[in-house]
């Protein structure tokens, strides 16, 4: 293409100087839109206005927000260049808009295909810059429509005037009863000011007789006359005013108060000047309209939005409602003010009282734009408000969007206080972290010595076996039992302590859920028989090998056995079941026992709670153990519920999502817990 270009010139030194010459930007591309070549005259206006690398043509369309002439955004299929290069088609003088710097700029564009072997292998286009002529046409284009307008509303009632010169003799007495019929009052004045005409309406709405309406004199001693533009206007000066300036009036608004009565009444005035081909005047021509019911109640609309406001402003609730898309505030009261004001997350910053964005900056800014768009409520809790002298408040915000009756879009702000249950919360916190503090510590403090006495005993009980008593080994296994109570307490604590402090963490393996479960079933069965309880595992599969933390597992199943144990009476069954399903696996360890009341189903769950301070004190319960239980499923992504009966028993139902692995069944024997009796006697060491 550009070989292609450059023969051309060769060939025709003449088209390369007329396209040099031209004063406007003309340029050449290829197939592509690369440009290939820019007159010298275009390539210093490119410069001029910023676009030193002008190397592709689509780069215009690109780069800049392009509209037609009707404000429509300019699509990429409509694009001069674009339909030359892909259509072949010619497009001649096509106004375009764009803005550079805050400037509205337009050009018109025209672009033709070049043609090869009739195959389009690039283009030629012209530039031309025709802002100041087009906006000069649409200067005057406003001007003639204005022109119009204007010529049309006096023409209307100057037409008036026409027919009763035309037709004065003729048509006379029929015009005066057309007029007299309209509900407007009509006056027409010559230049002496003298009453050429007038209709029965003005007598009405003035409630004046022929001599008080002719006699000005009389008309101004009868009524108090205010302009409601501005009250020190003279009516007298004002009518000279225009009468003067042969200027027409529309809907000037006059408040009359009769003098006598004190009655008010409002009326709209306007007139329109009557001139001959010379511009001299002849007639004045007024129109009068009664409004008085109208202002009465757009008064008493704005005394009720100025009560509303009033009223509003005497909350002790931050109240605001913002146009939306224009984002202007319809109403805020002084509660708003003062908390966007001192309020300290830069959401808000207050400038110029009298400003239509006042209390607006980015951040808010962009909270209702996206309230307004996604038409969805937003919330900023809290919100901290530090006063000039100190004292420190926390709001709740909503931006709530609502639709009025006309489809337009209001977002209503309003707050509520929160500081008291901020400062609720804070200190429940700082007692919450101290407990768990003093929980850890104290664990930490009895678990060494406690370890070294259970160790103590176990080692006792394996090196003086053949000189224990069965005295000393009954005195030795109280003192085990008890030991195991005491680590079993403090592990729970340390465990609901680490878990509610966000420290636990999972260590996935890889196990069959059949055998481990089935294995730790078997392993409490002794303390199951010791009591007379039946102990039944059940499982619709032999085998299925899962992805779970493989201890933490352990833990909920014994915690669960032990409490069946506990609160089962001797000659009832407890089941435990091991349910595959094609997504999830349920674990349920269901007993026949005491069961929990309706009302105390929800507590447990609680830390420390407890159901029956009789049974809890007869099995020996802290209330721990199944708030960790819950604290477990739900760290690995399971779920828990509990169904219950007094006097019929209870069921423990736990649900994982199943992650099927591929894994040796031997395998498993190895990733049972080293210290799986341990575990078991310490977990079920409150079980007498």
């Amino acid at each position: 293409m550009k070989n292609f270009i450059d023969n051309l010139f060769k060939i025709s030194n003449f088209a390369e100087n007329i396209i040099e010459a031209l004063p406007y930007l003309v340029y050449i591309t290829d197939n592509e839109g690369e440009v290939l070549y820019i007159n010298k005259k275009g390539e210093d206006k490119l410069i001029n206005n910023g676009f030193a690398n002008f190397k592709n043509a689509y780069n215009f369309f690109y780069n800049y927000e392009v509209f037609l002439e009707n404000e429509t955004k300019l699509e990429l299929s409509s694009f001069p260049l674009y339909k030359s290069l892909k259509s072949g088609e010619e497009v001649k003088n096509l106004t375009l808009k764009y803005k550079i710097e805050e400037r509205d700029l337009y050009i018109s564009m025209s672009s033709f295909p070049i043609f090869k072997d009739n195959e389009v292998i690039g283009a030629i286009v012209n530039l031309r810059d025709i802002t100041d002529e087009y906006l000069r046409e649409l200067k005057i284009k406003n001007e003639r429509e204005k022109f119009l307008e204007l010529s049309t509303e006096l023409k209307t009632k100057c037409d008036i005037i026409e027919i009763l010169r035309s037709r004065e003799k003729e048509h006379l007495m029929h015009l005066k009863d057309v007029i007299n019929n309209i509900s407007e009052g009509i006056m027409v004045l010559d230049l002496n000011e003298k009453l050429s005409l007038c209709n029965k309406a003005v007598f009405n709405i003035l409630n004046l007789s022929a001599i008080e309406l002719v006699n000005t004199k009389r008309f101004l001693e009868k009524y108090e006359t205010t302009v409601l533009e501005n009250e020190n206007q003279d009516i007298t000066d004002l009518y000279y005013y225009y009468i003067k300036n042969k200027k027409p009036v529309k809907n000037l608004v006059f408040r009359l108060r009769e003098k006598k009565t004190s009655e008010i009444k409002y009326l709209e005035v306007s007139s329109a000047p009557i001139t001959n081909k010379n511009e001299e005047l002849i007639y004045t021509i007024l129109t009068i309209k009664d409004v008085t019911e109208t202002k009465l109640h757009q008064i008493n609309a704005e005394e009720q939005a100025d009560f509303v406001k009033d009223v509003v402003n005497t909350v002790e609730v931050p109240i605001a409602v913002v146009d939306y898309p224009n984002i202007t505030y319809r109403l805020n009261n002084k509660k708003y003010d003062e908390i966007m004001t001192y309020g300290d997350t830069n959401l808000v910053s207050k400038i110029e009282e009298d400003s239509i964005l006042k209390y607006i900056n980015n951040d808010l800014y962009k909270i209702l734009v996206n309230v307004g768009e996604k038409f969805r409520p937003y919330t900023i809790s809290p919100y901290r408000v530090k006063s000039t002298k100190g004292e420190e408040r926390f709001y709740k915000i909503k931006f709530i969007p609502c639709k009025n009756k006309d489809n337009t879009t209001r977002i209503h702000i309003h707050g509520s206080d929160i500081t008291e249950e901020v400062n609720r919360n804070i200190e429940l916190e700082k007692l919450t972290k101290l407990k768990d503090e003093f929980f850890t510590i104290i664990s930490h403090e009895l678990r060494t010595p406690l370890t070294i006495m259970y160790s103590s005993l176990q080692l006792a009980n394996d090196v003086y076996s053949n000189e224990i008593t069965p005295n000393i080994d009954k005195t030795l296994a109280r003192i085990n039992q008890n030991c195991s109570r005491l680590l079993k307490l403090i592990n729970n604590i340390l465990d609901i302590s680490k878990a509610e402090a966000g420290f636990l963490t999972l260590n996935n393996t890889d196990f069959d859920i059949v055998y481990v479960s089935e294995t730790v079933v078997n392993s409490t069965n002794s303390y199951a028989t010791s009591k007379g309880i039946e102990l039944i595992f059940d499982t619709n599969e032999e085998e299925c090998n899962v992805r779970l933390d493989k201890d933490k597992y352990e833990k909920i199943l014994l915690n669960l056995l032990s409490n069946a144990v506990k609160f089962t009476p001797e000659g009832k069954q407890i089941i435990v079941s091991l349910n595959m399903e094609e997504d999830n696996f349920c674990l349920s360890v269901r007993d026949f026992g005491v069961g929990i009341p309706v009302d105390k189903i929800d507590l447990i769950f609680d830390r420390f709670a407890q159901v029956n301070s009789s049974l809890s004190r007869r099995a020996e319960g802290t209330g721990i153990g199944l708030a960790l239980v819950k604290k477990f499923v739900e760290l690995m992504g399971g779920e828990i519920k509990v169904v219950s009966e007094p006097g019929k028993g209870t069921e423990f139902i736990v649900k994982f999502k199943k992650i099927s692995v591929k894994t040796n069944h031997l395998s498993n024997y190895a990733i049972l817990t080293e210290n799986l009796d341990d575990r078991i006697n310490i977990e079920f060491s409150d079980i007498n």
